[in-house]
Parts: C-alpha cells; structure tokens; sequence
C-alpha cells in the first residue's frame, strides 16, 4: 500500500499504475492518504468531499470508475491504443445506469455517445441554426434554431429530475412533514435571533454549534468569514434523497439541519425504500480531443464544472436572445460526462488547460485492458515482451503500448500472429517510428521481440 502522495500506484491492485499526473492535470489535490484498517482515503479540494474506498470492496474497473465518475461528473479515459477506453465507458454507464447489456444501454434515455471529429462544432452540440424548407412546393429555405445533442440530452435530464420532484411519499400514513418542520424551524430562529443574537441549537456531526441568523426565509450560517445560505428547497431535496451528493461545500450544514429538525420539530424519517433514485444521465464522447473541446462547448466550460452544476452555473447560450423564454441554460447534477482519448494522438494538445482541469483524468494501461479483456496467457505474454521492447525506443513510453483490443482480433486470423502483425501491428509500428533515425532496425527488434515471444508460445504448445 502507498505511504505517499508520489507512491500509490498500488492503489488498483490488479495491474496498478502511477495516477500522479491524473490528479494533478484534473484539478484534484491529495490532501490526505493514510492507511487504516485496510483504506485508503483521498480528499478532493474542490468538491470538499471525501472518497473513500475499502480495496476488498472495489471488485471491478468499471465499480472503481464508476464511483470515480460519480464523485467528479467528469471522467476522461485515457491510455494507449487498443486499451478499450470506449468498451470500459460503455461498462460505467451500464453500471451507473442499471442495465446489464449494450443492447438495453443503446436503447435507454438515460444514456448518449457522440464521437468528436474535426468538423463537430458547438451548433451540433449546444445549439444552432439549422436550414428548413420554407414551402414544400418551392425552394426557398429558411432557418430554425435547434437544439445540439448534448442539450437535448440535458433537458431530458432535467426533466427526470422534475417528475421525481413531484413524487410525494406516503409515510405513517400521510404525507412527509418537511414543510411543517421546516416553517417551524424558521418561526424559532425569528425569534431567537430577533435582538440580534444568533440561532446556535444546531450541531454538526461533531458536536460543533453552528451560529445562524434568517435572511429572507433562508438560514444563514455564520461559522466562516463569508457567511452561507441553506435554502428550504435544497435542503429538502437532501432529505428526500434528490440531492445526496451535491458538489457543493454545504451537505454537511443540511444535513446538521435535517437531523435537528428530527430531533426538535418532529420531522418524519424518510426511509431508504422510499427514497426516489435520482436518474443518473451518462453522456460519452469517444475521441473527444480530436474535436476542437474550447469551441464545440462554448460557455458550457463553465456550466460543466462539478462545483456549478445546476442552476448556479446557468449560463446565457450563444442564441440566447433567440428563444421565447428567458430561462438560461444549465447542465443539471444527474448529467455525467466521460470521454474517451488517445495518449499519443497529436491532437491531444488542443485539449485547452481550462477544460482540462474540469475532468478527472484515468489511464487505462495496456496490462488493465488484457485483464479487462481476459485475453488469454500466451497473447498476453506476446503483448507484454512487444511493449516492454517499445518501451526502450528513445522517443517513445507506455503512451504507445499496445492493448489487448489488438490481440482480440486474432479470433479473425485463426489465432495467427503473423497475420495479426502483419495486418495490424506493423502498420502501427511502422507510424510510432516515422521519421526516427534507424526506424527499420527498430522495427526489426519490435518483430523479434514479439517473434521471440510467438515461437516460445509455439514451443510450449508443441
């Protein structure tokens, strides 16, 4: 287990690998790693959430990723060619989701996948104005503003979360209690902090008292130099389970709220079984460097920041004085965003640092994707002796391994490695050594290290 921020590509156990880049280049911070009782904790700085996971529960890439996924909004897949990045996005969805094959995934709203390319811009993506026929008998065209794909997506998702918002729950035999608790609540900080006092009844976890006054019917609290509003409307959200993992710095003061409620104003408890799971929304974006991110997104960069999801990330779109309401546009908290991409591909420098930080980053290495893959024992032992060779090359690194997706074509070859080379990897090796010095010779010891590997395997066979 890792002692140090710079030591813990231990943490994935099955064919770990070195994350220390990915925090740092996705805007997350290890504040604290320490091992107790077989956990390892990590704190994001600026979600001010803690994620924590016990090794023996985390029994799949995709669970890690997923609760990955879930704590950020924003995961990047990155790692070598033929690694499977899009196969194991497709997995998270499955799994965040809730269906068990891409047949139902394909078929579901809850999930989207686009593939980026040079052409895509914000029009097809945000919004944009689209040609019409005018008159079907003649030829004259016009223009209607239409909605891009990822915006679509979006009010689907925000419409999940109104149907869930107008569910009631029927509780000990009516209905919850919230808006009697809460009023209550409000009347009892009115008068205790009428000759300027503070309201100071309500405990943290830890038994600290959090010093409160009322603004507009909204609970300002005191503890920190700039004061913090809780409002009646997100504050029973969390207590109905709409809201459990906000992104925000004020769950903790909610939820000191919700439990004095309880405790002094007899607000009912909302059991688990009763709670409505919010629709998580999985929107996948394979290729996303090869578009240029800073003009397809627009001012969306903002909005799909994890700490200004809804409503206090809306924005004003580029057509915004085109539409009928005047309602800006915000990408709700249930929208989650991964993106698939090449390590070596040379548009990966389009990938502006602003948007950058706003992802979590991943790497899938080629040793994850065969066992993602369960790639049989003689094939990985060929792909490992071929990328430890690459490795050596001056000029290039794991960036150019090559994964198991390659391996699994050899079922189209009768599990001939020649053809495999032949057709697949010697074209790919002959544009990793593309203008180096002496690139035939490499070549050759690429060939030899994967021969080298194919005639023991034979061996062995025989």
């Amino acid at each position: 287990m890792p002692s140090s921020a710079y030591d813990h590509s231990a943490w994935w156990s099955n064919g770990g690998h070195d994350h220390s880049n990915s925090w740092i280049e996705a805007g997350w911070k290890v504040d604290k790693i320490e091992l107790e009782n077989e956990k390892i904790t990590f704190k994001k700085f600026f979600l001010k959430e803690e994620i924590s996971s016990k090794s023996e529960n985390v029994t799949t890439q995709e669970q890690y990723l997923a609760e990955l996924l879930e704590q950020s909004k924003n995961l990047i897949l990155t790692g070598a060619p033929g690694t499977g990045k899009t196969y194991l996005a497709k997995q998270i969805a499955m799994q965040m989701i809730g269906v068990s094959t891409e047949e139902e995934l394909e078929d579901n709203e809850q999930y989207k996948f686009v593939q980026f390319h040079p052409s895509y811009d914000y029009t097809d993506f945000v919004e944009g104005l689209r040609p019409i026929k005018k008159n079907d008998g003649l030829k004259e065209i016009g223009f209607e503003l239409k909605s891009g794909i990822f915006k679509e997506f979006c009010e689907k998702a925000k419409n999940a979360n109104k149907q869930a918002e107008k569910i009631e729950f029927v509780q000990h035999g009516g209905v919850d209690n919230f808006e009697e608790a809460w009023n209550k609540f409000i009347e009892k900080v009115k008068e205790k902090t009428g000759n300027n006092n503070t309201y100071d009844e309500v405990k943290t976890e830890k038994g600290l008292e959090m010093r409160m006054k009322l603004n507009e019917n909204k609970i300002v609290i005191l503890d920190r130099t700039n004061p913090i509003y809780i409002d009646k409307e997100k504050t029973y959200k969390f207590y109905k389970g709409l809201l459990s993992r906000e992104g925000d710095f004020n769950i903790s003061y909610r939820k000191a709220i919700v439990e004095h409620l309880k405790k002094e104003f007899n607000l009912k408890e909302c059991s688990e079984n009763e709670l409505p799971r919010e629709k998580k929304y999985i929107f996948i974006i394979d290729e996303i460097n090869r578009g240029e991110v800073s003009k397809i997104f627009g001012e969306l960069f903002f909005s799909i920041d994890p700490g200004y999801r809804g409503k206090r990330g809306a924005v004003e779109t580029q057509y915004f004085n085109m539409h009928d309401d005047t309602e800006k546009f915000y990408v709700p908290e249930n929208v989650y965003i991964i993106g698939t991409m090449n390590d070596i591909d040379r548009s990966v420098e389009s990938f502006d640092f602003a948007m950058r930080r706003r992802f979590t980053w991943e790497e899938i290495t080629a040793e994850q994707s065969a066992k993602n893959m369960k790639l049989n024992e003689v094939a990985e032992k060929i792909m490992k002796s071929l990328n430890d060779a690459i490795s050596i090359i001056e000029g290039l690194n794991s960036s150019y391994h090559i994964g198991a997706a390659y391996f699994l074509k050899l079922k189209d070859y009768n599990n001939n490695y020649e053809e495999l080379w032949k057709y697949h990897l010697k074209p790919l090796i002959k544009e990793y050594l593309r203008g180096m010095p002496d690139a035939k010779d490499k070549e050759n010891d690429l060939k030899n290290a994967y021969d080298l590997k194919t005639k023991k395997s034979d061996e062995n066979n025989g």
